[in-house]
């Protein structure tokens, strides 16, 4: 293995590991905003409906991003190919888990948000 492959290891490694990270950070906020324990309670009636859907927009909008950066460099370092397949599959995961936590509203909000990270994705690939 040359020098380049192993910073080209060395980088995906902790591309992973951050992501990863940002994900388990991202689902416990995203938990405990959706089912109301502790603190949150007190602080979405401080924030307003309004504020705390953007809040929660845009906190599933960055687990969909960290999701899709993480299962593409698994796939990587397996040399696997990470297909439209993964993207849209977990795009219907994410909007899934804001129907549940959020409701429709949110969902539909935070399914063009991510469609708009999808469509950047494909115009990078080209």
């Amino acid at each position: 293995m040359s020098t380049g492959e192993r910073n080209d290891r060395k980088f995906m490694r902790r591309t992973m590991i951050l992501s990863g990270l940002a994900i388990v950070l991202l689902s416990i906020l995203i938990f405990v905003f959706a089912t109301r324990l502790g603190p949150a309670t007190q602080i979405r009636v401080i924030m307003g409906p309004v504020i705390s859907g953007v809040v929660a927009i845009a906190l599933l909008t960055f687990l969909f991003i960290g999701l899709v950066v993480f299962i593409g460099n698994v796939r990587e370092w397996y040399q696997e190919s990470s297909g439209w397949f993964d993207v849209i599959l977990l795009w219907i995961l994410v909007v899934a888990v804001t129907v549940i936590g959020f409701g429709w509203f949110a969902a539909l909000f935070t399914a063009l948000l991510c469609m708009g990270v999808i469509y950047y994705i494909h115009l990078a690939q080209d």
